[in-house]
């Protein structure tokens, strides 16, 4: 890894020498490159991965409506869980926004997202920050199998009966509720969920989390087609409502725009934003 990272910082410093202007790319060999962010990060990357990569190598940027409502909803010293870090963009974005007083605890499954992962937060300096768990979050404990194709390196996702894909690559890893990972901890501000359809499971398995962190916001991918074989959507968000959320969609600027509970299961795929209270930027 030390020789990863030192490689990776000589390639930076020897393009950026040659005065070519910005530099946003630089392959290291491997299948593995590194990227600045719009936000002047650096961002190692896998660069078999067809919907993640070309956006950072060309772009310096990834789902920007998700980063612009995340701006909006974190402040300075705050409590965080990621569950579905992949290879850390949003993870670096949440650490810049809370600052050195905050804390993030990030679960990443997958072997290879989690290593590159791993020496983002190293060489972005924020291992004071982030606390990195390689593990599945669910409603149990125990091994599970996962499944991953490299070329859309996002959609890595836990094997359910049924919905086994025979040409993704497929492994165990160990699965984990967050109640038992984070016992009695202090609250969490903000929980952010990326799972492939598991969110609904990451919640059952964070029961207590929810009852005592009553200022918690919830920011998730929300696909009904993909939770559908997990659980029963419209049972699930009436859970949610039970706790006493509301829901918000997240707008293409970032914005929040409200939508009731009892529509979610007729939902696109969508990010939404679930609060007890109204969040910054919601309409």
């Amino acid at each position: 890894m030390a020789f990863l990272i030192k490689r990776a910082r000589d390639i930076w410093a020897n393009l950026a020498a040659l005065g070519r202007g910005p530099i946003r790319y630089a392959y290291l060999g491997d299948h593995t490159a590194i990227a600045s962010t719009r936000g002047n990060s650096l961002l190692l990357l896998d660069t078999r991965d067809r919907a993640f990569t070309p956006h950072l190598a060309l772009a310096g940027h990834w789902e920007s409506d998700v980063e612009r409502a995340l701006v909006r909803l974190l402040k300075r010293g705050q409590r965080i869980v990621e569950v579905g870090a992949n290879m850390g963009y949003h993870t670096l974005t949440m650490a810049r926004a809370i600052g050195r007083t905050g804390r993030i605890d990030a679960f990443e499954p997958n072997p290879r997202m989690y290593e590159l992962l791993a020496d983002t937060i190293l060489i972005n300096g924020v291992r004071d920050i982030v606390t990195l768990h390689q593990s599945a979050v669910l409603d149990r404990a125990g091994p599970v199998k996962f499944q991953f194709n490299p070329r859309f390196a996002g959609g890595g996702n836990v094997v359910i009966a049924g919905y086994e894909d025979p040409t993704n690559q497929q492994f165990e890893v160990p699965g984990v509720r967050l109640d038992e990972v984070l016992g009695a901890g202090p609250p969490v501000d903000l929980l952010r969920m990326d799972a492939e359809g598991s969110e609904p499971l990451v919640l059952k398995g964070a029961e207590e989390l929810l009852r005592r962190s009553p200022r918690m916001r919830i920011m998730m991918e929300f696909s009904p087609i993909m939770m559908g074989p997990r659980v029963d959507v419209p049972a699930f968000t009436a859970w949610l409502a039970n706790f006493g959320f509301k829901a918000w969609r997240v707008q293409p600027s970032g914005a929040l725009a409200a939508v009731a509970m009892a529509d979610l299961p007729k939902a696109p795929h969508c990010e939404i934003v679930l609060s007890r209270d109204v969040p910054p930027g919601a309409r």
